[in-house]
């Protein structure tokens, strides 16, 4: 990709589709508007989102990691509403949220730009070179959106030497007591994959569910309650050599918040306090050495956010 200027980087893609994953969750799916605004991504990037939008006080841009893969015809992007409409930064007083402008102002049919990444050392760029094939990725509530591009990918590629286990990490299944409204992103989807790709296995954990663990009947789909790592007494638990195995050769791409890679998080009274997150036990506990894990960072998590 060879242009002139920064704002020639831009692609133009067209909304042609929303689905709503959760009450705050939406997946976007676009198409280029012409021939020569398709561009070529791998799985793990992410792009820059260029839209106009009415905020007050500000404007700007937001990025997203790709949630299709990149043997498909149509872009995917999943946005999460992580502040309210109308949060102004008390520190800036600029109302620095993006996703809840997006979804009210944003139709089918409307056109945005967007920009690749285009860092050759990207997440989960050793799996898209085919170095790695035997994959636990581990995911917070917010960081299954490359996981989605992933699944598509080795369905679509059909490479019998790939494997993939999602750890994926929930506060609860229901947003809701009456248990009627799902707060899990991608969930029946994941299911749904995990009953249909035989390399393919998803382990939900849900770290502040009350009830009982949920139980499955397949063999692909597993439920279990609390943090990864510990027991269902608060024992130590190796939790990537029991739903995984292989603990040697697995690559161990982990996504989500600073507290849930690795306990780094922002007190309220600014202080920056290490402890202990996914990358941490990995290596601690299962004997995971570095060079096998690879993370992809969302935000710095703020002490009283879920991880």
């Amino acid at each position: 990709m060879s242009k002139e200027s920064d704002q020639d980087d831009y692609y133009e893609l067209q909304i042609v589709n929303r689905v709503k994953e959760t009450p705050d969750t939406y997946t976007y799916s676009f198409s280029p508007t012409t021939a020569s605004q398709k561009f070529r991504f791998s799985i793990g990037q992410f792009v820059t989102i260029n839209a106009f939008l009415r905020r007050p006080t500000t404007s700007g841009k937001f990025e997203e990691s790709l949630a299709s893969s990149p043997t498909r015809d149509l872009v995917e992007l999943t946005i999460k509403d992580e502040k309210p409409y109308g949060y102004i930064n008390p520190i800036t007083g600029k109302a620095d949220g993006f996703s809840a402008y997006f979804f009210e102002q944003t139709r089918v049919g409307d056109k945005i730009k967007v920009k690749l990444n285009s860092s050759k050392d990207h997440f989960l760029s050793k799996i898209d070179a085919g170095i790695e094939k035997n994959i636990a990725y581990w995911s917070g509530f917010n960081g299954a959106e490359s996981a989605r591009c992933l699944i598509q990918y080795i369905e679509d590629i059909r490479d019998p030497e790939i494997y993939l286990t999602l750890f994926y990490s929930n506060p609860k299944l229901y947003l809701d007591e009456d248990e009627r409204t799902v707060n899990v992103i991608y969930y029946d989807w994941l299911i749904e994959k995990a009953k249909k790709i035989e390399n393919f296995k998803i382990v939900f954990t849900f770290t502040r569910q009350e009830e009982p663990a949920l139980s499955s009947d397949h063999p692909r789909i597993v439920y279990r309650k609390g943090r990864f790592f510990v027991g269902p007494n608060g024992e130590l638990e190796r939790t990537l050599m029991k739903y995984h195995g292989n603990t040697d050769s697995s690559y161990n791409p982990i996504c989500g918040s600073s507290g849930f890679i690795n306990g780094i998080v922002k007190l309220p009274n600014g202080k920056i306090e290490k402890g202990r997150g996914i990358m941490q036990d990995l290596i601690e506990i299962e004997g995971v050495k570095p060079e096998k894990i690879d993370k992809e960072q969302y935000y710095l998590q703020v002490v009283g956010a879920h991880k």
